[in-house]
């Protein structure tokens, strides 16, 4: 076996432990899997947040966008009129309720309620 085979299946068995631990405190919070959420329906997720991005200001409007995975899948997370949310950034673990639609094929929240958990 390879030592980057090796280091592939550490770093997949630490995600593995991460994201088992990132459901469970999310059913402790009454957070559904991400995986299961439906279009048009009011979500409860609990995930962390993998990527943070906010298009050019040049006409449009302005917004955060931030992406939160739990394990089982992953959907954006947007705030309108915002450019940023204080203590949100990428490793940051989020309890997410909203609407759920679609935008461009991504599962997405607007302007969620939202409350940012201790590592």
């Amino acid at each position: 076996m390879s030592v980057m085979s090796r280091i592939r299946g550490l770093i997949a068995a630490r995600d593995d432990d991460e994201t088992a631990d990132l459901r469970r405190r999310g059913a402790a919070l009454g957070a559904q899997p991400i995986a299961e959420v439906h279009d048009r329906a009011l979500a409860d997720v609990c995930g962390v947040a993998r990527a943070l991005s906010h298009p050019p200001t040049s006409g449009g409007p302005r917004e955060l966008t931030v992406e939160i995975y739990d394990g089982t899948g992953a959907l954006d997370v947007v705030w309108l009129g915002r450019r940023y949310v204080h203590g949100i950034r990428p490793g940051t673990v989020l309890h997410v309720k909203g609407r759920v639609c679609r935008r461009q094929g991504v599962r997405t929240i607007f302007n969620p309620d939202y409350e940012i958990l201790p590592v």
